[in-house]
This record gives structure tokens, sequence and C-alpha cells, in this order.
């Protein structure tokens, strides 16, 4: 499907303003001028120019705007020829099923009213098992993928971070990561891509999930952060699952030395599998909505 960056600039031709644009489409400004930018550097031609301070669509800005309308125009038949009844089957794990998605959905649900979609929220261990049995068309992981049999593609990535009540002793302090011994830790379960991230990560600190003396697995991010608002321990968790709380007050972080926890997630298919063309279109609109 088209570019994201493409439709930024058929915006910017039709307003005339690198301000409207980005108001039009919800990014900032310095993002529509990297967009046009990255278009012109890919394309080795000028867009746009400026005389007397007023913007001026180039004779080859003009042309190429002529023809991304006719690939929208396309596009627009295309949708037509699929708003017919089709299922998409779609795989997220935990983080991205409950926190991610919803903007997506609603974009790809509004474009395509005929599609029935089914998703399947679950760890990571699971949804390739379902990925191989053909139960699900892509799977959206939020781990590691170690299954090269498999077609992986990333889309965004996440930290893992250390959070906690506010009135909890470490709130808001930066520690060794021996000084969360004392209090309890709860991890998610095994199979679950952040478990495997946090493993990853305490490796290169020449520690073990299973050192830490207070241990309680807990299958469900939202029953984790209950318990840790309640001041009933601490935990490891990807920051998206947490922005909104940290953003309240609910919640704090624990900084520790020398932990960069950055994990890319990603697309994944079978490789026996052809994608359907729901799922590719969906896949854009992730894409898209992702680089925001």
């Amino acid at each position: 499907m088209l570019d994201y960056r493409y439709k930024t600039f058929v915006n910017l031709v039709e307003t005339k303003s690198y301000t409207k644009t980005a108001e039009l489409i919800n990014f900032t400004q310095p993002a529509v001028t990297k967009h046009i930018q990255y278009i012109e550097k890919e394309l080795n031609v000028q867009l746009v120019s400026y005389k007397n301070r007023k913007l001026i669509i180039t004779d080859e800005g003009l042309y190429l705007y002529e023809k991304i309308k006719r690939i929208i125009a396309e596009i627009d038949k295309i949708k037509t020829d699929f708003n017919q009844k089709t299922v998409l089957n779609i795989g997220a794990s935990k983080t991205i099923g409950e926190y991610l998605l919803c903007k997506s959905l609603e974009i790809y649900k509004k474009d395509y009213p005929n599609t029935e979609i089914s998703l399947y929220v679950d760890n990571t261990k699971q949804l390739i098992h379902s990925l191989k049995k053909r139960q699900i068309d892509i799977a959206l992981i939020s781990g590691p993928v170690n299954d090269y049999s498999l077609r992986r593609e990333k889309f965004c990535h996440d930290t893992i971070i250390l959070i906690c009540s506010p009135k909890h002793p470490l709130a808001n302090k930066t520690i060794n990561i021996q000084d969360i011994y004392p209090s309890t830790v709860y991890i998610r379960e095994k199979g679950a891509g952040s478990l495997e991230s946090l493993e990853q990560k305490l490796n290169e600190l020449n520690m073990k999930i299973s050192d830490i003396p207070k241990l309680y697995t807990v299958g469900n991010i939202n029953l984790i952060k209950s318990f840790v608002k309640n001041n009933n321990g601490i935990s490891f968790v990807y920051h998206s699952s947490v922005a909104d709380d940290i953003k309240s007050g609910t919640l704090s972080t624990i900084n520790i030395n020398r932990f960069h926890a950055k994990q890319d997630f990603y697309i994944v298919s079978n490789n026996e599998q052809t994608i359907t063309q729901p799922a590719k279109i969906f896949l854009n609109e992730l894409i898209y909505a992702s680089h925001k």
C-alpha cells in the first residue's frame, strides 16, 4: 500500500501549509518536514520551494502529486473490492493487544466495516504455536522471536521498566539490581515475551531471574498493576502498559544502574502461509499508526 509519507505530501500540496498539514494528520510540524525530505531524498528531486516566503510546489512536485492521486484512487477501488465480508484473524501478545492495538483497529474497522476481526490475545509461546497451526493470519509479538522458520518484521519497540507504588521506599530512586532483593517482585508467566526479554537483560548483568528471592508469577498485566499500586511489591513491565498510570501518578518507577532494556516488537507470519490481503492492509495501518 501507499507509504504514509506520500500521503503527507498530498496533504501538503492541498493545504500549502506545513502547519495545517501537521494538524490535519495529527503529526508534529518537524515530522511533516522529515516526511517531505525523505521523499525528496528517495526520488532525488526537489518537491517544494519558497518564493516571497510563500510555499511553492515545484513542477516535479505537481507531477508526483498527480501520480499519487491516481494511486489513492486505485487504493480506494481496492477497498471497495474488499468491502465484502472477510475475516481477519490476529494474534497479539498481551501488552500489544491490551495497550497498543486500539487505534489501528479503529482505523481499520472504519475503512473496512465488512471485515470481521477475531483478536486472540495470548503470550508469545502460544501465539507462535497458533501461527504454525494456521489458526491465525499474523501474530504481533512483544518479545524476542527465536524461531527462524517464521517471517519477522520489526514495527515498533518498547522499554522494560521497573515499577512500584509511589509509597515504595525505592520510588524514583536509582539503585543497583541487588537492591530489589528485599522486595516482592512480580513477573509474567513462562512463555511471555516480556519475561524472555527480561531474562536476556538480566543475563547482561550476570544475573538470573531465579536469583530474586521473593518472586511471584502473575499472568495478567492489570492484576500485576493492582498489586503494585497497593504497594504489595514491584514489577518489570513494558513502558506502554503503564504509561498512563505513571502520568497520573498512581505508579512510579525505579531506575537500575546499567539496566537498558529496549525490546523490538515484531509482526510475525508463517513462511508456509500467504499473508491475506486483509492482513496486509491492516499491517499497513498498524505500521502507519506506530510511526506517529
